[in-house]
């Protein structure tokens, strides 16, 4: 999805993150930072203190089983985020995988690529799906800086068949730009996220997950 994958290329250009893989910020509490199509954004420190966790909580009409196919996708790139290459390295099952990814950046900065493990959880009322980012062996070479990457995807259900959808992110983007460039320009991107499983879920491709 082209969208999402400028805003995520703008975060790659302009951001550095150090090493971080958890959302525990020492009782810090959100501050909401922005709201645009009715989707909030929260910003808290992460532990390392030079950098912000990024929230975002809106409504998706649809269901959490709708929701989690389209995270859990491997089949239909080109209905994603326009990647220049993908592929899974390990699939335990629908529910757990491990992809690689790679992005082609523009001049003069580095080419990212990232590997990490995609799992599903069934929750009391919805799903919970995590992106972490992990070693592999069967992981290509780098091809400029690896990236990493810790999410959490919260999906409740609601009332009218609607989702209460929450993402928190961690990126680790290993670039050299100061860290408060990202903060800023970050604030975006739970907002894309959102907005492209809106999009997303109105195709006749997605279907409901199975556990």
């Amino acid at each position: 999805m082209k969208r999402l994958f400028l805003n995520v290329l703008i975060i790659l250009f302009f951001s550095t993150f150090f090493a971080s893989i958890s959302f525990s910020s020492n009782g810090n509490t959100w501050k909401k930072v922005n709201e645009e199509s009715d989707i909030e954004v929260f910003l808290k420190p992460s532990p390392n203190k030079m950098l912000d966790i990024m929230k975002g909580v809106g409504l998706v009409d649809g269901s959490p089983e709708k929701i989690a196919f389209i995270l859990l996708d491997s089949t239909q790139k080109k209905n994603w985020d326009g990647l220049q290459k993908e592929k899974v390295l390990e699939q335990k099952s629908h529910l757990n995988k491990v992809f690689y990814q790679a992005y082609e950046v523009p001049f003069p900065f580095s080419n990212r690529d990232i590997v990490f493990r995609i799992t599903c959880e069934k929750t009391q009322d919805g799903f919970l799906i995590k992106y972490n980012s992990e070693k592999h062996s069967k992981a290509p070479k780098t091809i400029g800086e690896r990236a990493t990457i810790h999410a959490n995807y919260f999906l409740k259900r609601v009332k009218g068949g609607k989702t209460l959808a929450s993402v928190e992110v961690i990126f680790d983007l290993k670039g050299d730009v100061p860290a408060f460039i990202s903060n800023i320009i970050s604030r975006k991107w739970p907002i894309s996220v959102i907005k492209h499983v809106r999009r997303k879920i109105k195709q006749s491709w997605v279907k409901e997950i199975k556990f």
